[in-house]
């Protein structure tokens, strides 16, 4: 890949280095002295007001799949999937896609089930033993968002663990991991495509109420989704409708581990969930950062950036831009008034579940607070990768249920 030359006062990021972090010192320093710096890759953006306008300019693409070639991935099974995925696909083909998929998975539908998702959650921490300790991954951020996507679709309970699983492996596609991976990434991919497969064939003979039914029957235009378009949704919604919520989920805990008072605050103020949610994905995002390539040369702000560049666009540094958010940017508080957070993009690839995810946490956290009472670290935390789909593997804590 060849490098672009570009003025040597930008700063350097190692983004491909084991340790690097996406919100680390290096990166907020490289933030105050330029709002772009260099990569092993093309470029980083890291201020808000340019990843704002970044995320909207249709003379970029979406650049995911450049995580994939970066490690010398440029074919086989993953490569394909990526690059078929609503996630990657452009122009005309995109506008169908969403548009088909979208008259399928309204917030309507999404809104439908959340007391089921209140079901849910209640069932869960019904099984967390006495006043702890528990693994909050294991015990309710894991088959929380599994059963509530699983449930929306379509999927038969049996089958949920299964789905979890494959959904797990495919997360670690979206890291600097994903080539010392690509085996166990395949063998979900396979595993999901196959039961997918066999879903589509049963709602094909027996339509039901589920998204997936809808997704069957979704027409625009006079335009339906193939087979193999099916197929690729189907396991896209599954993955992200799992993995990205649950390390959410387990990075909003890991948060209110460090903000007590808020965690308090939050127990008895439940009106107060929307805003601790946007707070939540504004400080920890699951998804620090996305991609983008440049499809023509362009000058921003006097830097050049040749076409087919890759622009790494650093939410996570964004949403803590005091230029955008004030002074106390850094500062995790379910009581402010911020503007809109950029953890789910924007333009033509804002998230596509966005809503889902909100209403899920919506639900839960402030249950979570009430019923759990006062929580505390039980031991060490493991992490994902903190360049991908960032978040806590396990995250044991101990709680003290307070009577009713």
């Amino acid at each position: 890949m060849t490098i672009p030359t570009v003025s040597p006062a930008l700063p350097y990021l190692d983004i491909m280095d084991p340790a690097f972090h996406p919100d680390g010192a290096e990166v907020r320093a490289a933030r105050a002295a330029h709002w772009c710096a260099r990569t092993p890759m093309g470029f980083a953006v890291l201020r808000y007001d340019k990843l704002t306008a970044l995320l909207a300019d249709r003379r970029l693409r979406q650049g995911t799949f450049r995580i994939l070639s970066a490690q010398g991935l440029t074919e086989g099974p993953l490569v394909e999937w990526l690059n078929s995925t609503i996630l990657s696909v452009e122009g005309d083909d995109h506008t169908r896609l969403r548009r088909l998929v979208s008259r399928a998975f309204t917030p309507r539908a999404v809104s439908e089930l959340r007391p089921r998702m209140s079901e849910i959650a209640n069932e869960l921490v019904d099984r967390f033993p006495g006043d702890g300790p528990v693994d909050f991954m294991e015990a309710f951020a894991d088959p929380y968002p599994a059963r509530v996507i699983c449930e929306l679709l379509g999927v038969p309970r049996e089958q949920h663990d299964a789905f979890r699983g494959w959904a797990n492996d495919l997360g670690l596609a979206f890291s600097f991991t994903a080539a010392a991976n690509v085996e166990r990434i395949e063998a979900a991919l396979e595993g999901l495509h196959a039961a997918t497969d066999a879903l589509l064939a049963q709602r094909r003979a027996r339509p039901t109420d589920d998204l997936l039914s809808a997704l069957i029957a979704a027409e625009a235009d006079g335009s339906r989704l193939s087979t193999e378009e099916l197929r690729t949704m189907v396991t896209a919604l599954l993955f992200a409708g799992q993995d990205t919520t649950r390390h959410q989920l387990g990075n909003a805990i890991a948060t209110f581990l460090c903000h007590p008072d808020q965690w308090t605050l939050l127990a008895r103020q439940p009106e107060l969930a929307a805003q601790a949610v946007e707070e939540v994905v504004r400080v920890v995002p699951t998804v620090p950062l996305t991609s983008r390539i440049a499809t023509e040369d362009l000058e921003i702000d006097g830097v050049a950036i040749p076409a087919d560049s890759h622009l790494a666009l650093f939410l996570a540094t964004g949403n803590t831009d005091q230029a955008a958010f004030g002074t106390d940017a850094d500062r995790f508080d379910i009581t402010a008034s911020r503007q809109q957070q950029l953890t789910f993009g924007g333009g033509i690839h804002y998230c596509l579940g966005a809503y889902l995810a909100r209403i899920e946490m919506v639900e839960a956290l402030p249950l979570l607070a009430r019923r759990l009472g006062p929580i505390e670290p039980d031991g060490d935390p493991t992490w994902r990768p903190a360049m991908g789909i960032a978040g806590p593997v396990t995250l044991p804590i101990r709680f003290r249920r307070e009577a009713p």
